[in-house]
């Protein structure tokens, strides 16, 4: 009887059938039951579409990164014309990374209780309320507490990162990242061309040009507010569908047979779940992998600020860069990067995760640090959007692995939390550290300018190998 219940189980998982494993009075042990639904569930979501509750996720991270992308293009600018002075652009910039690293965590345990569509649809509207304030207030103070404001509802990515892998099953998680990836790239790609096609339509239209900037705000908060109602109409109509479908017609069963059918789902969702943490916790046994995986993003956020603050620095110095030539530049490794979130779902299937991250962060590396060094073109072009696309891999497939390497869905969130606000913090320290080595390498007659980009190169390649030593971790709990 054993031995014709394994064939059963092996046949069930190859050909994603529930094969009928019952006992003598016909009944599917609960264990076998639950086990069998999962095989089946998760071959058939592996190969599908991804489910429509990810569209109002997605649309929600795109609103809030495309008033982000406005918001980086043009505030220096705006605070210049207001009048302030350069430390205190520094201090509005610092103050949405400071705001963040603290309230992305706080954000995120709260979207576990209330839920993550309406959390999101929360960060909407503190994004909007901010907006506001800095177009409305006039003055540099209002500027800075419209960026604080920002900071503290700047939890879209990893409410949705969470939403997301809430929602799919573990073969398309890496999916939904990176379609959690694409859109908050998009939205920052589109901000700044938005800010100026808009600021250009509000001025053919008759608006004095120093009202023009301050219009583009109100019409970034009017975006906001929109898609967070347009996030609630599609998450009522979810909500009702899925209310219509648990309920059967009154004529086609009885009262006691629901009882005992309403009894039934809670035990095999109880099963499902018991199951599903016996099978998640073999990854959660690394017990460094989180500290790990946050010492990557630290290197790869790096990365990023030397790849755009740090490298407007550079490249009109030392590769007589215009303004023209870095904004080609920017755009170009943006759309790449949008590109790269779409196929890696199939670079996962090839290689997995942890490789993927590896190859990543290698890239990262030896693009961040080669551009430096190589300053011919179109090598040093090249090397540019290597790093690019080596980040943008690197920083989804992080994501991934933490996900991978978290128990329940509470942990989950709160590790993804963290790892955004890790970002954050390292976004506060990296500019002010990598602009004083870029000043002090500046003065020497070898590769001047480089060191901050060799730097962080050197330490994206301490760090590679982390990804591999934790599959080795996964194997040996196996």
């Amino acid at each position: 009887m054993r031995a014709l219940l394994v064939l059963l189980v092996v046949a069930s998982s190859s050909s994603l059938v529930l094969a009928p494993l019952s006992r003598r009075d016909g009944t599917i042990p609960r264990q076998h039951r639950s086990r069998l639904m999962a095989v089946a569930s998760a071959g058939v979501a592996s190969r599908g579409p991804l489910p429509p509750d990810i569209t109002p996720i997605t649309l929600g991270v795109f609103s809030q990164m495309l008033g982000e992308g406005i918001a980086m293009s043009s505030l220096a600018l705006y605070l210049t014309r207001l009048g302030a002075e350069p430390l205190m652009v520094g201090v509005a910039i610092s103050c949405f990374s400071v705001t963040q690293m603290t309230f992305a965590p706080i954000m995120v345990r709260l979207s576990s209780k209330v839920g993550r569509l309406l959390m999101l649809r929360i960060c909407l509207a503190g994004a909007a309320a901010s907006s506001l304030l800095i177009a409305l207030s006039g003055n540099v103070f209002g500027v800075v507490a419209g960026r604080t404001l920002a900071g503290i509802f700047a939890a879209s990515i990893p409410v949705a990162q969470s939403g997301v892998t809430d929602i799919l099953p573990k073969e398309q998680a890496a999916l939904g990242l990176s379609r959690v990836s694409a859109a908050a790239q998009l939205g920052l790609v589109v901000g700044p061309a938005a800010s100026a096609l808009f600021q250009a339509a509000f001025a053919a239209m008759g608006l004095p040009s120093e009202h023009c900037l301050s219009a583009v705000f109100v019409l970034t908060a009017a975006v906001a507010l929109g898609v967070m109602i347009q996030i609630a109409i599609l998450d009522g109509r979810r909500q009702e569908v899925a209310s219509v479908a648990r309920v059967p017609p009154e004529s086609s069963v009885t009262e006691k047979q629901r009882q005992v059918d309403d009894d039934q789902v809670v035990r095999d969702v109880q099963a499902a779940s018991d199951d599903r943490t016996t099978s998640d916790e073999e990854p959660g046994a690394v017990r460094l992998a989180q500290p790990m995986l946050r010492t990557i993003t630290i290197i790869i956020g790096w990365t990023a600020v030397l790849s755009n603050s740090i490298y407007g620095l550079f490249a009109p110095r030392f590769m007589g860069f215009g303004q023209p030539q870095l904004s080609a530049t920017y755009s170009a490794a943006a759309a790449l990067m949008i590109g790269v979130q779409l196929v890696f779902p199939r670079l996962v299937a090839r290689i997995g995760e942890h490789r993927a991250c590896m190859l990543g962060i290698l890239a990262a590396g030896a693009g961040i640090g080669g551009q430096a060094l190589l300053r011919v073109q179109p090598i040093h072009s090249l090397l540019y959007m290597t790093n690019r696309v080596g980040a943008a891999v690197a920083d989804t497939a992080t994501a991934a692995l933490v996900a991978r390497a978290s128990v329940g869905s509470e942990t989950r969130s709160h590790n993804l939390a963290l790892l955004t606000s890790t970002r954050a913090a390292a976004r506060v320290l990296s500019p002010l550290v990598s602009s004083k080595m870029f000043e002090l390498s500046c003065r020497g007659s070898v590769a001047p300018g480089a060191l901050p980009f060799v730097t962080a190169a050197c330490f994206a390649m301490a760090v590679a190998p982390l990804p591999m030593l934790l599959l080795r971790a996964e194997r040996k709990n196996v």
